[in-house]
């Protein structure tokens, strides 16, 4: 081989490391072009949906669902706390009730025996029935009985059973003049409405 076909054949160093930084760029262009996703791929993961945040939506749900639970069933045990407590009521007033008649009978006792009572025996009788009397007026009172106070007011449906009427000298009509049997209050419940006589 001659010198000057040596010489076309040899690559000025220069220009050689020239076209390697070229290769080299456009190796790594190419890399950078596979390594980014193109459009398709980023609407694709953005389409993807989020594990975070489905299961934040899902825990939200079992928490409100929890909650509204929770409310009801404090709710069921209130209202139940109260039916609970009103038919205790209800029982006691029936059983009440009872008692009330024999206080109606033992002031009649009473009342008739008072103008008969001259000898010790009568005496000692009716002092007896007085005590029976006090007791139970006592034990109705500890329950929560309480008489109605009726007189001179006006007539109303819910605590008074009208049985008569009768004129009454200044005295506007609808007014209570006379219990014919007293009335009862059971705490805020009325035990037995007053039987009375009203102004006419």
């Amino acid at each position: 081989m001659s010198k000057s076909d040596r010489k076309h054949d040899q690559t000025p160093p220069n220009e050689s490391a020239k076209v390697s930084e070229a290769t080299a760029a456009e190796v790594a262009a190419d890399e950078t072009e596979a390594a980014e996703p193109g459009a398709e791929e980023v609407a694709a993961i953005e389409a993807e949906p989020d594990p975070l945040a489905e299961l934040a939506a899902e825990r939200d749900e079992f928490k409100e669902k929890w909650l509204r639970v929770v409310a009801e069933l404090d709710n069921v045990r209130k209202r139940t706390s109260r039916e609970l407590l009103q038919s205790r009521r209800f029982a006691q007033a029936d059983v009440l009730r009872s008692f009330l008649e024999i206080q109606d009978n033992f002031e009649r006792a009473l009342q008739s025996e008072a103008g008969d009572a001259d000898t010790d025996h009568a005496k000692s009788f009716r002092e007896g029935v007085e005590l029976i009397y006090q007791r139970l007026r006592g034990l109705l009172k500890e329950k929560g009985v309480e008489p109605m106070e009726v007189l001179e007011q006006e007539f109303d449906p819910t605590f008074h059973d009208a049985v008569g009427q009768l004129p009454r000298e200044g005295v506007e009509p609808g007014i209570v003049i006379e219990v014919v049997q007293q009335g009862y209050h059971f705490g805020d419940m009325v035990l037995r409405p007053a039987r009375v006589i009203i102004s006419a």
